[in-house]
């Protein structure tokens, strides 16, 4: 397996395992044209070295089991002209063993999982409640805003009405001026 499936399942591992590659402790061979993570391990070499590591190193295999299944069927891949696939058997038996960890460790980083899930969703609320707000601060000011303008439009009108008004008392006082001036 690569470096790359090993990093979706678990990051931490991946890293810990190319720490090993680099120091020569972990034999390895390198994927020709792939880009990023072409290190090739043999599941039998990371157990010798970390006998921990065998929960993700099945989840690792399962995951690329699902990958690799055959096309056609529920196994088809993630989209099947468009629309989401069902779960097949090997499916759930995945995410049973990702909800029904092995041992301590695993119910650890079920725990760790969660809490992280849970900080995002609270991270995600705070921010989607911060941007209702700024939300409503700028429909606030637009009908403010709105508020104003109509006020102004209806004070320039009433300027208008003004303006011609002194315009046809301008032109009856200078129409008398000059009916007087000719007299």
């Amino acid at each position: 397996m690569t470096l790359g499936e090993i990093e979706r399942i678990s990051p931490e591992v991946a890293v810990r395992i190319r720490e090993a590659i680099r120091q020569g402790v972990l034999p390895a061979d390198r994927k020709t044209g792939v880009a990023g993570r072409p290190y090739l391990v043999k599941t039998d070499d990371v157990l010798a070295w970390d006998g921990g590591l065998e929960p993700i190193m099945r989840r690792v295999e399962a995951d690329e089991a699902g990958r690799s299944a055959p096309a056609g069927g529920d196994m088809a891949g993630p989209r099947m002209n468009g629309r989401a696939r069902r779960l097949g058997a090997r499916d759930v038996r995945a995410l049973r063993g990702w909800l029904e960890p092995d041992g301590p460790e695993g119910r650890e980083t079920v725990g760790r999982l969660l809490a992280l899930m849970e900080s995002q969703a609270a991270m995600m609320r705070t921010l989607v409640d911060g941007m209702n707000r700024a939300n409503g601060h700028r429909e606030d000011r637009l009908d403010k805003m709105q508020d104003d303008l109509q006020q102004m439009s209806y004070k320039l009108g009433q300027a208008h009405q003004e303006i011609g008004r002194l315009e046809r008392h301008l032109a009856e006082r200078q129409g008398i001026l000059a009916r007087t001036g000719e007299a």
